[in-house]
Order: C-alpha cells, then sequence, then structure tokens
C-alpha cells in the first residue's frame, strides 16, 4: 500500500488550514486596529482593542505550533516529504 496519496492529502489540508488560520489573524489584526483608532479615548475601547489583537496574535501562535507539530509527528514518523 502506498502511503503518499495520503501523506499529500494530509499536506494539503494542513497548508489549507495555515492559510486560512493566517487570514483570519489577518482580519483580527485590521479589526482590533480599526478598534484603535475608533476608541476615542474610551479607556474599555483600548482595552478590547488591545485585547482582539492579542487573541489574534495567540491564534496565530496556535495555528503555527499545530503545523509544526504535524511536521514533527510526520518526522517521527519517517513519513516521506515532498
Amino acid at each position: 500500500m502506498d502511503p503518499a496519496p495520503i501523506i499529500n492529502l494530509f499536506d494539503q489540508l494542513i497548508t489549507l488550514g495555515t492559510t486560512i488560520g493566517l487570514a483570519v489573524c489577518g482580519f483580527f489584526v485590521m479589526l482590533a486596529g480599526y478598534q484603535y483608532m475608533t476608541a476615542g479615548g474610551s479607556v474599555r475601547a483600548v482595552e478590547s482593542a488591545k485585547g482582539s489583537l492579542s487573541n489574534a496574535f495567540i491564534g496565530l501562535a496556535i495555528v503555527t505550533l499545530c503545523r509544526v507539530l504535524a511536521s514533527l509527528v510526520g518526522g517521527a514518523l519517517k513519513a516521506p516529504t515532498s
């Protein structure tokens, strides 16, 4: 049984998930910037924008760590790289 199609599918899914994660992170970074610009000096609005920005970067870190973890597991299982 040839595992190449399964590995190829898995690589494509990881790439798709990373791309979607980066796009969502970019959206939330822009949203946080908009919230910050329109805060108008409100402490609550500024804190909300800062929270949105930190959550966006935490999500980006999680997506990146998932990709790294998948790569490490693939390497540990001696999966051929494409």
